[in-house]
């Protein structure tokens, strides 16, 4: 099991320590011990820009981010790069993971100058905040097309001393940009007719089409390279497979070219963030929460699906067993993040050579066998850097290499099961990467309500067992959210480091901490889990909603005010507050319980961004969540004297329910009848359902209408 350690650079009052060392942020304190005179983003810092009139460099990432480090140690722990900095900027550092506010305003400066974005994010501000410069990773010295980043400071700085007039007009340009960069998606659907939705299975046939266009047709996931899981977008492809097929292949392929790949994690289980490649062979090796907490959820729900796939529940069994072993705090909320290096080198911690298998199994048959599955070199070539091996099966199956060497699958897992064992119990005992420890309550969040997946499909393979384990590992981190991250005034705050609740949520926190009240209210029938949903839904429309209900922003009307109020739109590494929020509000409409104003404000996003349908990549989230506004999606309420007695029916409900072609609530209320159901659909109820196969026939028919 992981040993805990925190990140390097623990907060501390040593000598030689800057104001990071005080950070609750596990990223921040990675650089406490850089020369570099760094603050946190807060007055403090502002305030002296202001007073000394002096401009910003602006320094964001996260722990786990490879390339962050990797500048860190070229130029911020670089005397002589750190004297300039210091000399001639305000140096603010953000750990975008508790900041995504500030990181989303300034990524478009980048944006704007025609990059990519990413992290590390290097922007220049003038001291009232507005941006004049960005870009993301530079060089100590010129290479990749760029300046040494001492250069660009030099450069830089000269310019605010004696042309500041051009520096100015310049921020003023990336202000203007940055507006017209937030107006363009309503622009994007002003040539639509007023008709076009993005509810019913038209608009999603449609949606998935155009995702279908962007799949690598050989070794699945969409484009070339990198590869990414993008588990939202996958997500329709499940939506559409239900209804008629559609997406079904490509989705199947590439969610077992992932397993198959080093992307996957072949001795623990999880995922990492991305693979460098095609193949899925090379990974960034960092592994994150939401990654995992999304792709358990799918993996889940497309076991039930294609049950006769066996790799889809071993994927689900090992990526919850990872998550409880290696990412589950004492409180039973999960950490952020794991990082790629460790001992200063990216993947060391999850590679190997023959001869480290040889030492670890003691002997050379089960080293081959080993090696022969998992694709390590017996020269000492390796697959990776360093002669070093990543694990993976993209050549053969397990099934593929029984068939080989003429035993059956069930014996060559009898053989590799201990072998593997023995090989993680050995991995415990490496230098770990750094583990960012801080409680982030959306992602918190996304694995809730994949959790609450895995064990509505372990109750469906008939492994009670493991349906009461995760359930119970959800509904924990639930209460623990709820309890500790929701303050008495309803306000949700973002991040949990070392005991400390601070800074308040975005749009993403209320959603997502909504929706998984939603699926526990789903999976215990416990009301007063959806009297939490109905809480943060109302918080939303009250505190994130734009002027006119079409559309939120990213961050509260009583939270720190920024440059720009941002608005939620567009799909990222997780899905968007926005597609998520009209998804609870549309569910609670469904369930009847919805706060006043949820269904218009739905609506009007879905009309506004109706747009969403040529852009389905960056707009899945919306679009499946628009599913639930469709006339096929139906609302089942269970009445009886307790949950427990609704028993026949819910069961009912768990066994049909995920293979419907439809969207699909469920909800509870106590009743002194008989148990029954009722099942409504386009603000039209069936009478109350007391038999089971009744019910069963009704959910049949809201399905296929």
């Amino acid at each position: 099991m992981w040993d805990g350690r925190r990140a390097a650079g623990a907060a501390s009052t040593l000598a030689g320590m800057n104001r990071l060392a005080q950070s609750t942020s596990p990223y921040l304190r990675q650089h406490a011990d850089n020369p570099v005179d760094w603050y946190p983003w807060g007055e403090e810092a502002l305030a002296r820009a202001r007073r000394e009139d002096r401009p910003i460099l602006l320094s964001v990432g996260y722990s786990a981010c490879h390339w962050c480090h990797v500048m860190a140690h070229e130029s911020f722990e670089d005397a002589e790069t750190a004297a300039l900095m210091n000399e001639r900027f305000i140096n603010i550092k953000v750990d975008r993971e508790e900041r995504p506010d500030i990181d989303a305003i300034y990524q478009k400066v980048v944006q704007l100058m025609g990059q990519g974005g990413g992290w590390p994010l290097t922007v220049f501000l003038l001291p009232d905040q507005r941006p004049f410069y960005g870009g993301t990773y530079f060089p100590p010295i010129p290479s990749y097309g760029r300046p040494s980043f001492r250069q660009l400071i030099v450069a830089l700085s000269d310019l605010w001393k004696d042309r500041r007039d051009e520096l100015e007009a310049q921020a003023e340009q990336f202000v203007g940009g940055m507006r017209d960069l937030a107006a363009s998606v309503d622009e994007e659907g002003t040539n639509l007719s007023p008709d076009v939705a993005l509810a019913g299975r038209r608009p999603l046939f449609e949606a998935v089409r155009r995702l279908i266009e962007r799949i690598d047709r050989e070794w699945g996931g969409f484009g070339r390279q990198p590869k990414f899981p993008n588990p939202t977008a996958l997500e329709l492809l499940l939506l559409q497979a239900k209804v008629d097929g559609a997406g079904g292949d490509e989705l199947l392929s590439t969610l077992e070219k992932m397993w198959r790949g080093g992307i996957y994690d072949h001795l623990r289980g999880g995922f990492a963030r991305y693979s460098t490649d095609r193949t899925w062979l090379v990974p960034h090796f960092e592994k994150m929460l939401y990654d995992n907490a999304q792709l358990l959820g799918l993996y889940a729900d497309a076991s039930l699906h294609w049950p006769e796939q066996a790799f889809l529940r071993g994927v689900v069994r090992e990526t919850a067993a990872y998550l409880e072993a290696d990412m589950r705090g004492p409180d039973g909320t999960f950490y952020a993040a794991t990082d790629a290096d460790s001992e200063g080198v990216e993947g060391k911690y999850f590679c190997w050579t023959f001869a480290q298998l040889e030492q670890v199994l003691g002997g050379r048959e089960d080293a081959e066998l080993v090696a022969r599955v998992y694709d390590v070199d017996l020269q000492g070539r390796g697959n990776f850097e360093h002669g070093m091996s990543i694990l993976n099966v993209i050549d053969r199956t397990p099934g593929e290499r029984a068939a080989e060497l003429g035993i059956s699958e069930e014996a060559l897992e009898a053989r590799l099961a201990p072998l593997r064992a023995r090989l993680l119990a050995a991995r415990y005992e490496r230098v770990p990467p750094l583990r960012d420890d801080k409680i982030l309550t959306s992602w918190n969040a996304l694995l809730v309500s994949g959790l609450v997946r895995a064990a509505a499909a372990a109750e469906r393979w008939g492994e009670p067992d493991l349906h009461e384990r995760w359930l119970g590992l959800a509904v924990t981190a639930g209460r623990r959210l709820l309890a500790a991250h929701v303050d008495a005034r309803g306000v949700v705050m973002r991040v949990d480091a070392g005991g400390s609740v601070h800074t308040q949520g975005y749009l993403e926190d209320v959603a997502f901490l909504a929706r998984a009240c939603l699926d526990l209210h789903e999976a215990t029938l416990e009301p007063r889990w959806q009297e939490a949903a109905v809480q943060l839904a109302r918080r939303a429309l009250a505190h994130h909603a734009v002027s006119g209900g079409a559309g939120f922003y990213v961050t509260a009307d009583d939270a720190e005010r920024l440059i720009e109020r941002t608005e939620c739109q567009h799909d990222a590494a997780i899905p968007s507050g926005l597609g998520v929020i009209v998804e609870v509000l549309l569910r609670l409409d469904l369930a009847g319980v919805a706060p006043a104003g949820a269904r218009a404000a739905a609506e009007g996003c879905m009309h506004r961004f109706r747009g969403a349908l040529a852009q389905p990549f960056a707009f899945a989230s919306l679009i499946g969540a628009a599913q639930f506004a469709a006339p096929e999606a139906a609302h089942v309420t269970l009445r009886a004297r307790t949950p427990a007695d609704a028993g026949a029916l819910a069961q009912v409900v768990a066994v049909v329910r995920p293979g419907l072609a439809a969207r699909v609530g469920v909800g509870f209320e106590a009743a002194d009848e008989a148990p029954a159901a009722v099942v409504c659909r386009a603000q039209v109820c069936s009478v109350p359902l007391v038999d089971p196969a009744a019910l069963q026939r009704a959910l049949a028919g809201a399905a296929s209408r």
